[in-house]
């Protein structure tokens, strides 16, 4: 994993604190996940995204926690997930892609590291990907009906979907045995051999890294060119038995 800036390093050691510090011992484990333990983290714009393992979740300990969280909230850091060692163990079925992607690009702040031995069953991770692929695309051409003609929210809504369908594209190389590694323009480069060039995403893809605006005269025909390349990447998961 490369070297993250010093300032969310400091932001992860007070988080790491304040969580530990308010729950003591009905702490488990404190991780962090995606972006900021992997190699997708953007200053300034990517969410910390973190996971808190307790002994047992209660309407008290959420309010205990209720009185740290805002604080980060300011710092970037989105609502962490909040679990018992119990939802860890049996709720693997139920969200494969999600725990696969913890398991992949994960860092241990608080605790024993949970999430690095997690197993993962083919047939549920398959069920999951085809049905987020689905739901994803469909949402996305009813999000461009509410956006069309505001450049403003069709440049965000370009930008924020791609993060979903590179997900879903990873997940459909590593059902086809391609362990590519986890950051995103590298999963973009493995899915392009795999499928041919994605251009509309690859262009949406160095867009968010550098942080440029895109041409609003072109937006419209741009969306068409992306949902052409969701639609394959879609369209992809049919070529994946579990």
């Amino acid at each position: 994993m490369p070297a993250l800036d010093a300032r969310l390093e400091r932001d992860l050691a007070g988080f790491t604190d304040d969580v530990a510090d308010a729950l003591g011992d009905a702490l488990v484990n404190l991780t962090v996940y995606g972006s900021a333990a992997g190699e997708d983290w953007i200053p300034g714009r990517s969410d910390v995204n973190a996971v808190i393992v307790v002994r047992a979740v209660s309407a008290t300990l959420l309010d205990v926690l209720a009185q740290v969280v805002p604080r980060w909230r300011r710092h970037g850091f989105a609502l962490p997930l909040v679990i018992d060692e119990e939802f860890l163990d049996r709720a693997r079925d139920a969200f494969p892609m999600e725990f696969d992607d913890m398991r992949r690009a994960h860092r241990t702040l608080h605790g024993p590291d949970l999430f690095g031995a997690v197993t993962i069953d083919r047939a549920h991770l398959r069920r999951q990907c085809e049905h987020e692929a689905r739901a994803r695309l469909l949402r996305l051409r009813a999000l461009y009906l509410d956006a069309a003609g505001r450049a403003q929210e069709v440049e965000r809504l370009l930008v924020s979907s791609s993060v979903t369908f590179l997900v879903i594209l990873r997940h459909v190389l590593h059902l086809r045995g391609d362990e590519t590694p986890h950051a995103f323009v590298d999963v973009l480069a493995a899915g392009e051999r795999l499928l041919g060039p994605l251009p509309a995403l690859r262009r949406i893809l160095e867009h968010r890294r550098s942080g440029g605006r895109l041409l609003r005269g072109q937006l419209a025909a741009e969306f068409g060119r992306y949902l052409a390349d969701a639609e394959r990447i879609v369209a992809a998961v049919d070529t994946v038995h579990a």
